[in-house]
């Protein structure tokens, strides 16, 4: 073997760990309890440790692979080193270099992990792009730390090991813009409920192969499908007998437990400054394969239980934070306006056109003027888009649409299985105030669910266990087991009440008319979660320039900044105009320029 072949960083770990090594090689005289290096990059493939022209030769006789020898020499025989915050220095197999070099997965760089959260934590601007990566690093990580614990009871091959690295790294390569903004608001909006990214990221892994001429058999790309789509009850291609574990370790549809989980988890909340509690590492290294299923030691149910109770505190924190749900809420406003000029929903179903779609839809949006010019736009679709334009740039502003207050469904009601969310106009009926007139338009209802993934049941109920990793035997938990703190709740439906326009005064009057609805259906045994704000004083107009010496709580900036902003009337100013998507928005202690401009003008 030349050294000069392989990677400094491999020869490195077998210089640490040789006997990993001959493992991964084929070796047999390696046990179970082997010890890991401090670089233990085990996801590399064998055509790393083939030097000189025997690579190809080495690599037929161990066994067929995803792709040909020759494509995996071109890919590069040390695959690539990535240095990663959240699983530190990690190598992807080789066979993984063509498809990370494509255009399909470079788009994922320009897709937000979290959609339009950055918009309130600053740091969660991480990408699909990076979570990929660590998914398929773990996904190679389980994958062969089960091979190396039950070697000869598993009935796979190396290659199976490479093809769930790659499913890891492929799984959503067909996510649209926003994450899951666009196919569970804007395209429910739009009528579209059969598209699901998982079906995409499919039919987008078949496009890249193609228009990149990746060398891979057909039963391995179908097989890699399958493992994307395993969790969702669609899959390409059944597991064969006796492997359905595998396919479990990207998207487990019968417990939840699957690599992607753990990375986002574990990922988002370190960026958005979240702190969870639940041991990833200790999960996959108390796992083995019973029965054709991942399974646990006893002794991680409380572990197994903080990882679905982060998910739902992460939910509650982050995912569905009031003030991102409702930037959400505009930029799907925003992208319903300008669908019939930009077309967006015609691109959702060929992955060619797909792949045009990131989350710089909403550039396009804001500079449309520079290229109108190349598209044949009618007049009435021009009008909707400089709407949707009119949205973006209240974004830009912060003039965001205002979060009035929720309320907790009782458990009773949803048990019951008679709860039925209210419309809009459900809450405009039941206002009884004549301050101001409410219109259905101004009204967002979301009914936010969180759960902890098996909706109203204890997902731990679908996990075995084992007594020790000699066990063989697959078992349940016995409820005397089980810790008497764990709830016995899984579930939690709140009703939120949004107003896309921004005056206080009918920010009151949705509060107002939503506390008039829950009285009514629920009396006195649901109350909202927030207290009814009476309006800001405005600043008055005919006391003179002494007026801000006589009232100086009046006459703070706060108070000229909503001034300038309600431009006089007791309503206040429309953004969009009479389309029901704008509203005066209260302008901040960061006033805007022109407002300073005109205080600085008055005391003058």
């Amino acid at each position: 073997m030349d050294d000069d072949l392989i990677p400094l960083s491999q020869l490195a770990n077998e210089a640490f760990n040789p006997v990993s090594a001959a493992h991964l090689n084929g070796g047999s005289n390696v046990g179970p309890g082997a010890p890991a290096g401090p670089t233990d990059f085990s996801g590399l493939g064998d055509s790393l440790r083939q030097g000189g022209s025997g690579a190809a030769d080495a690599a037929d006789a161990a066994g067929p692979g995803p792709c040909s020898a020759a494509a995996a020499a071109q890919a590069g025989k040390g695959g690539k080193l990535f240095q990663d915050p959240i699983h530190g220095c990690f190598r992807l197999d080789p066979l993984c270099t063509p498809i990370f070099d494509s255009r399909q997965f470079q788009r994922l760089r320009r897709l937000k992990q979290l959609g339009l959260t950055y918009q309130v934590f600053p740091g969660a601007s991480h990408n699909r792009f990076e979570h990929s990566l660590g998914v398929a690093h773990l996904a190679q990580k389980f994958a062969v730390h089960l091979w190396n614990l039950q070697r000869g009871e598993l009935d796979i091959e190396r290659r199976d090991l490479r093809l769930v690295e790659l499913a890891g790294l492929c799984h959503d390569l067909g996510h649209g813009p926003f994450s899951h903004v666009f196919e569970r608001e804007f395209l429910q909006r739009k009528g579209i409920t059969d598209w699901e990214h998982e079906n995409m990221s499919a039919m987008m892994l078949d496009h890249l192969i193609d228009s990149n001429h990746v060398d891979m058999q057909d039963y391995d790309v179908q097989r890699i499908k399958s493992m994307i789509l395993s969790g969702h009850g669609a899959g390409a291609l059944r597991a064969p007998p006796n492997q359905q574990w595998l396919w479990d370790i990207v998207a487990n549809g019968r417990s939840g437990i699957d690599v992607d989980k753990f990375d986002y988890l574990k990922r988002d909340s370190m960026y958005c400054g979240v702190m969870i509690s639940c041991n990833f590492d200790r999960i996959m290294q108390f796992s083995k394969v019973i029965g054709d299923e991942i399974c646990f030691k006893y002794s991680e149910y409380m572990n197994l239980y903080e990882l679905f109770h982060a998910r739902a505190s992460m939910h509650r924190q982050v995912y569905t934070h009031k003030k991102a749900k409702a930037i959400e809420f505009m930029v799907v406003d925003a992208l319903l306006a300008a669908d019939p000029a930009l077309r967006i929903t015609q691109r959702i179903r060929d992955p060619a056109d797909f792949q045009l779609l990131d989350d710089g839809l909403i550039d396009t949006i804001e500079n449309f003027e520079q290229f109108c010019h190349l598209l044949s736009v009618e007049e009435e679709d021009e009008a909707e888009l400089r709407r949707s334009q009119a949205i973006i740039a209240r974004l830009r502003r912060r003039e965001l649409y205002k979060y009035v207050t929720d309320a907790l469904i009782p458990q009773d009601a949803l048990q019951s299985d008679n709860w039925r969310a209210p419309t809009a106009q459900d809450i405009v009926n039941s206002y009884r105030g004549n301050k101001v007139q409410l219109r259905a338009e101004d009204v967002i209802l979301q009914e936010n669910k969180i759960d902890y993934s098996k909706r109203d049941k204890n997902p731990l109920d679908s996990v075995h266990f084992f007594d020790h990793l000699g066990a063989t035997e697959k078992r349940k938990l016995r409820p005397d087991q089980i810790s008497s703190m764990v709830v016995a709740s899984y579930q939690e439906k709140t009703l939120r009440v949004y107003s896309r326009n921004a005056c206080s005064k009918h920010v009151q009057a949705v509060h107002e008319a939503f506390e008039c609805w829950l009285k009514t259906r629920f009396g006195s045994k649901v109350t909202t979660s927030t207290p009814s704000k009476p309006p800001l004083p405005r600043a008055p107009q005919a006391l003179g320039a002494g007026a801000s010496r006589l009232a100086p709580g009046v006459g703070s900036k706060r108070a000229r900044g909503l001034d300038y902003a309600a431009g006089g009337s007791d309503e206040g100013g429309s953004i969009a105009g009479a389309d029901g998507l704008g509203g005066a928005a209260e302008q901040d202690d960061n006033a805007s320029p022109s407002c300073l401009i005109r205080t600085k003008q008055a005391r003058q």
